[in-house]
């Protein structure tokens, strides 16, 4: 039985006996009344100077005892009920109190499972971007034509114009992405952002494309609305090319949206580990993404 329904069953037999206390008082004053023509009844019996007086009030002490036998019946009947509904009170008290504590259990193991989750998630997260920050300091072995042999060299590549590119979709600027990106600033990361980046009269697909092809990393910000939309989409594949290439790696953030919704969109992107607006407050995500910058 469910919480709720222990508690429905405790208020019916709650009711059941605030009514029965109502009808054990209403005995009791009927008894009282009772109790008030019987000395009546018996006053005027002890006052009867004829036969057929003495007779009538004989039969009227008579009535009015057996009313109040049959009126103590009634209240000892009545009380029977209430120790057993006391008794059923007490049962389902009982049974609640088992239930709210294994409610109250189920709620702290799936805090404890939360937690580990969460705990898990940021373990995976810190090697992979510890992963990946070796990845970036790892010499490029490249082919000299000249001596017909390979040769390490530490590759040396123009600094790009941007730290971070952030694709997304104009619905998430208010409740997170602006403020992504200010915190990003905040900490010195050097940012990409429509509105931070394109100025009135400049083309978008010319400066998106500048801004993809001189960005170190590309953030995308998965959320419904962002796999609805074709600039998006545009965006998205410059980076993945890019990253198929060998250039920027693409950093996916879920901003309310599921597993199962990105996998639909797209598995390669579901299969990349991701942080989760949902997990890790604005601070956090942008503490990771400098973590990596370093």
């Amino acid at each position: 039985m469910s919480i709720s329904s222990t508690q429905s069953s405790l208020s019916r037999i709650q009711r059941e006996l605030a009514d029965l206390q109502k009808k054990v008082a209403t005995e009791q004053s009927n008894e009282a009344k009772l109790f008030g023509k019987l000395n009546q009844a018996q006053t005027a019996l002890s006052k009867a100077s004829t036969t057929s007086a003495l007779t009538s009030k004989i039969r009227e002490v008579e009535r009015v005892q057996v009313d109040i036998a049959k009126c103590n019946e009634r209240k000892a009947d009545l009380s029977k009920k209430i120790t057993s509904k006391n008794a059923e009170l007490y049962r389902y008290q009982t049974q609640l109190m088992k239930e709210e504590a294994a409610e109250r259990k189920k709620q702290d193991d799936l805090q404890k499972k939360r937690e580990k989750e969460y705990l898990d998630h940021q373990k995976k997260l810190t090697q992979e971007l510890e992963k990946q920050r070796r990845a970036m300091q790892k010499p490029r072995v490249i082919f000299e034509p000249s001596n017909q042999e390979y040769t390490q060299q530490i590759a040396v590549d123009e600094n790009p114009q941007y730290d971070v590119f952030i694709s997304h979709a104009s619905e998430d600027k208010d409740d997170f992405v602006r403020s992504f990106a200010n915190e990003l600033i905040k900490r010195g990361v050097s940012v990409w952002y429509d509105e931070m980046s394109l100025r009135w009269g400049d083309s978008l697909r010319k400066n998106i494309d500048k801004g993809l092809a001189n960005s170190r990393f590309g953030v995308v910000v998965l959320s419904k609305s962002f796999i609805q939309k074709q600039w998006t989409e545009y965006e998205l594949n410059g980076l993945i090319a890019s990253e198929i290439d060998g250039g920027k790696r693409v950093l996916p953030i879920w901003h309310e949206i599921s597993k199962s919704e990105v996998m639909k969109y797209s598995p390669s992107l579901a299969d990349k580990l991701a942080l989760n607006t949902s997990m890790q407050t604005i601070d956090e995500i942008a503490e990771q993404l400098v973590g990596l910058l370093r």
